[in-house]
C-alpha cells in the first residue's frame, strides 16, 4: 500500500502479556466482546471432567486471591468509574471445572469451605478470564492458575472487574473489528503512535505536549486512510482499552506509567494488532488524559474517542504533518521491518486462501456463538473474512476446536474449515480441526445443519 509513510519496497526488556479471550457472535455480524490478559498462552476451551477435583491449595489460592481482589477493589471506593467494582468473583480451574466463588448460588450445590464456596461449573459455560452471567448473576469469572507476579495478578484482577461493571457504566459500541490494522501503512503508523506515546508519558511540561501532540499526527493520518477506521479503533480502545487501563490505574501501586511504556514497547515488536491494539493504547491515552484532563472519565460515552479527548485537553493544538517528524521516532527502522513482515503475510495470506476460500470446506452457522481464542494471531482476509489460527466454537450445534485455522465469514454468519473429514471416537476431525455434534445436528454434503 502506498501512501505518506511508505517508502520504495526493500527486502529487507519485551514483557509478554498473553492473553485469553471470550466473545460471544451473534448472526448478521453483532459482536459483544470480552478479552482479558491471562497468565497462560493459548485458548483451548475447557472440558467437563466427569471426577471433579477440589484442591485445599487451589482453594487457599482462590480465597487469597478473592481477599486481593476485594482489597483493590475496597481501596478503590468506586472513585475510578463512579460505582464499584466489587462484586461476585468466581475462580475455575479450566482442567476441572472446578469453581471457588465468594458467595453462595441457591440450587447449584455449591459447598462453603471456609470462606469461600466451592463446586463444579455446567458444561455450557465457557472458562475464560471474563465477566460472564451465570444463575442470574453477573460474576467476574478468572482462569486459575492466576498469574504468580502480584502486579500482574492484580492487574489482571482489576481489568475484569471492569468488565463485570462495563454494560451499566459504558456499554462498549457493537462494530466489525479494525482489520485495516494488517496493512502496512497502518501498522507503521501505530508503531509510530506507541513511541510517541510513550515519550509523552516518560517526559514532562512542552516536552510531553509535543509528543502528545505527535501521537495524535500518527493517529489521524491513518484513520484517515480507511473508512470507518476511527470508529472500529475506538470500540475496542473504549472496550478493551479502558479494562486494561483500569487494570494498570488499580493494580500497579507503585507507578502505572512505567508498566504502560513497557507494555508500549513489547507491542511495538508484534504481530496481530487488528484485535489486540487496544491493550497497549488504551492505559497510554488514560494515563495520558489524568494528567491533562483529570474529569474525563466522567464525560466518556461508548462513541468517544479517546484520542480527541487528548486533543481538546492540549487546546486542539495544530497537528504536525508526519513526514517532518516521523524520523524523531525511527521511521527507517520500523518501515524496513514492517516490509518484511508484509512479504511474509502476503505469503501466509496466500496459504490461507488456499487452504479456506479455493480448496473444499466444511461451512458451520454461527447462530448464537461463543468464541475463546488468541488476540494477538488473527488474520485478515478480505474480502472473505478473518482467520482464527486458534479458537475454540461453541454454538447451538456443538464444539468446534481448531489448532490451524477456520475463517470467520466477514459477514458473521459462517465458519469454514478445511473439507477432508473422518469420525472417530464420536468426533469428526479435520486438518487442524475436531468437530462434536450437539444431538439433532449432522455434518454432510460440505455443511453442518439440522437433522
Amino acid at each position: 500500500m502506498a501512501g505518506m509513510l511508505a517508502t520504495p519496497s526493500s527486502s529487507t526488556k519485551t514483557t509478554p502479556l498473553p492473553m485469553r479471550v471470550q466473545t460471544t457472535m451473534h448472526a448478521k455480524n453483532r459482536y459483544r466482546f470480552s478479552l482479558a490478559i491471562g497468565a497462560m498462552f493459548g485458548c483451548a476451551l475447557a472440558a467437563a471432567s466427569p471426577t471433579q477435583q477440589f484442591s485445599s491449595s487451589q482453594a487457599q489460592s482462590a480465597s487469597s486471591a478473592i481477599d486481593e481482589y476485594r482489597t483493590l477493589c475496597t481501596r478503590d471506593g468506586g472513585r475510578l468509574w463512579g460505582m464499584s467494582l466489587c462484586g461476585p468473583i468466581m475462580l475455575v480451574n479450566r482442567d476441572t471445572r472446578a469453581i471457588y466463588t465468594d458467595r453462595d448460588t441457591p440450587g447449584h450445590e455449591l459447598r462453603r469451605q471456609g470462606k469461600i464456596f466451592t463446586g463444579s461449573l455446567p458444561a455450557d459455560i465457557s472458562v475464560a478470564n471474563t465477566a460472564t452471567e451465570w444463575a442470574g448473576v453477573r460474576w467476574t469469572m478468572l482462569q486459575l492458575p492466576l498469574p504468580p507476579d502480584r502486579q500482574q495478578r492484580a492487574e489482571l484482577l482489576m481489568h475484569e472487574a471492569y468488565h463485570r461493571i462495563q454494560p451499566h457504566r459504558l456499554p462498549p459500541p457493537v462494530l466489525p473489528l479494525p482489520d485495516h490494522l494488517d496493512g502496512y501503512d497502518e501498522r507503521v503508523a501505530m508503531r509510530l503512535e506507541w513511541r510517541a506515546l510513550a515519550l509523552a508519558l516518560q517526559t514532562r511540561g512542552q516536552d510531553r505536549l509535543v509528543a502528545a501532540r505527535d501521537a495524535l499526527a500518527f493517529r489521524a493520518w491513518r484513520r484517515k486512510q480507511v473508512e470507518d477506521a476511527a470508529k472500529r479503533e475506538n470500540a475496542l480502545e473504549i472496550n478493551e482499552g479502558l479494562a486494561e487501563y483500569t487494570g494498570k490505574r488499580l493494580g500497579d501501586t507503585t507507578d502505572p506509567a512505567h508498566s504502560t511504556i513497557e507494555t508500549l514497547a513489547s507491542y511495538d515488536k508484534r504481530n496481530g494488532y487488528m484485535r489486540s491494539f487496544a491493550y497497549a493504547s488504551g492505559p497510554a491515552y488514560g494515563l495520558l488524559l489524568d494528567a491533562l484532563a483529570p474529569s474525563w472519565r466522567m464525560k466518556l460515552r461508548s462513541d468517544s474517542d479517546l484520542g480527541a479527548i487528548l486533543h481538546h485537553s492540549i487546546a486542539d493544538a495544530a497537528l504536525p504533518d508526519v513526514a517532518s517528524i516521523r524520523d524523531r521516532y525511527g521511521y527507517a527502522d520500523i518501515s524496513k521491518e514492517e516490509r518484511t513482515k508484509e512479504e511474509a503475510h502476503d505469503r501466509q495470506a496466500a496459504q490461507w486462501k488456499t487452504l479456506l476460500v479455493d480448496g473444499p470446506t466444511i461451512r458451520l452457522p454461527l447462530i448464537h456463538t461463543g468464541f475463546q481464542f488468541d488476540p494477538r494471531n488473527l488474520f485478515a482476509l478480505p474480502p472473505s473474512g478473518t482467520v482464527y489460527p486458534t479458537v475454540v466454537i461453541r454454538d447451538e450445534w456443538g464444539t468446534l476446536t481448531v489448532s490451524d485455522g477456520v475463517l470467520v465469514a466477514a459477514d458473521g454468519k459462517t465458519a469454514s474449515v478445511p473439507g477432508t473429514v473422518s469420525f472417530e471416537g464420536g468426533e469428526y476431525r479435520g486438518k487442524g480441526w475436531n468437530l462434536k455434534l450437539s444431538p439433532g445436528w449432522i455434518l454432510r454434503d460440505g455443511g453442518v445443519r439440522r437433522e
